[in-house]
């Protein structure tokens, strides 16, 4: 087992992948939503990037644009659940769905169709430029790693924009007003907040970093799927368990990190179940620590209980003898 490799592999798909967590965890912590719409916002973002790029527009603008284009569904889940009293599940549901035909028909824009899992390849990406630069003219050394370098660098840029501007937003008025929609819409509605359009809001930004995760992606693989989202809120919220069981709940900008964590953490956990050949099980594994993590709250006054019983009877005993 190559532990290095393993190493490097869970880093930039953690941080990737941890974009992708964070707008999970926008419409799962901060407005309490589950939010399904993701596995569809997923590989749109990254269809729309790699058709734009296909057919000739720049990286970064496609990526710009595939972001746009997750914020409308985003948009699209919030008006169905805030405005028409869709429930959320069912909001996700419709939009996830209507996605899956949406997707197909970017990618049939390039003429590019498969059989059922429409795919498209792409050579063009925003970490081309940077892994050519450090590539440059190089006649020793190891070529791999500095494009390695290329891309984490791309990346990290990329998670610590993100981290910042949420950092920010959710410290301004708009901001702790998205927060306090999902704390207590009650309360909020009460305050003269418009929950309805909090709502909206809070998925657009969730769905956005969704679509960036999956543009990068597809820029990492160098291709885009139709199937790229499927199973992926499991990650979503396995990587904020991990995360939270880590570090716990604590201030906004520690639950940021802590979603980055955890990310990170379950790409290794990934990267360890490919190297070891058990990769079908791992999304059992992950929903028995999922299981486990979630009942803590419930078993530990149980059984601190019962300890405390325990010590009490066994105190009791010794003192009588």
């Amino acid at each position: 087992m190559d532990i290095l490799n393993i190493l490097k592999a869970a880093l930039e798909n953690g941080l990737i992948w941890g974009l992708f967590v964070l707008g999970v965890y926008i419409s799962y912590r901060v407005l309490d939503i589950a939010d399904l719409s993701v596995e569809g916002t997923f590989p749109f973002g990254a269809c729309l990037a790699a058709l734009l790029i296909f057919e000739g527009v720049h990286p970064l603008l496609a990526t710009i644009l595939a972001v746009l284009g997750g914020v409308i569904v985003g948009i699209i889940t919030g008006v169905l659940h805030a405005k028409l009293k869709i429930p959320a599940i069912l909001a996700g549901i419709i939009s996830m769905t209507g996605l899956w035909s949406i997707n197909l028909f970017v990618l049939g824009l390039s003429q590019k169709f498969g059989n059922t899992l429409a795919n498209l390849t792409i050579k063009n990406t925003v970490f081309k430029g940077l892994t050519e630069l450090l590539t440059l003219n190089m006649t020793f050394g190891n070529v791999a790693l500095w494009k390695y370098v290329g891309r984490l660098t791309i990346v990290v840029i990329f998670v610590v924009l993100v981290f910042v501007a949420l950092y920010y937003f959710f410290g301004t008025t708009l901001g702790m007003a998205v927060r306090a929609t999902g704390i207590n819409d009650r309360m909020a509605r009460a305050q003269g907040i418009n929950t309805k359009r909090m709502i909206i809001l809070g998925l657009a930004i969730s769905n956005g970093l969704v679509a960036l995760s999956g543009a990068l992606l597809a820029q990492r693989l160098s291709t885009a799927t139709v199937d790229m989202g499927r199973g992926t809120i499991v990650i979503g919220l396995a990587s904020i368990i991990i995360g939270e069981a880590i570090f716990g709940k604590r201030d906004f900008k520690m639950s940021l990190i802590s979603v980055l964590v955890g990310s990170a953490v379950y790409q290794l956990l990934e990267a360890v179940a490919v190297e070891l050949n058990v990769v079908n099980y791992l999304k059992l594994v992950v929903a028995v620590i999922i299981t486990i993590i979630l009942t803590i709250p419930l078993i530990k006054p149980a059984l601190s209980k019962k300890l405390g019983l325990y010590n009490k009877y066994t105190s009791g005993g010794n003192t009588n003898a």
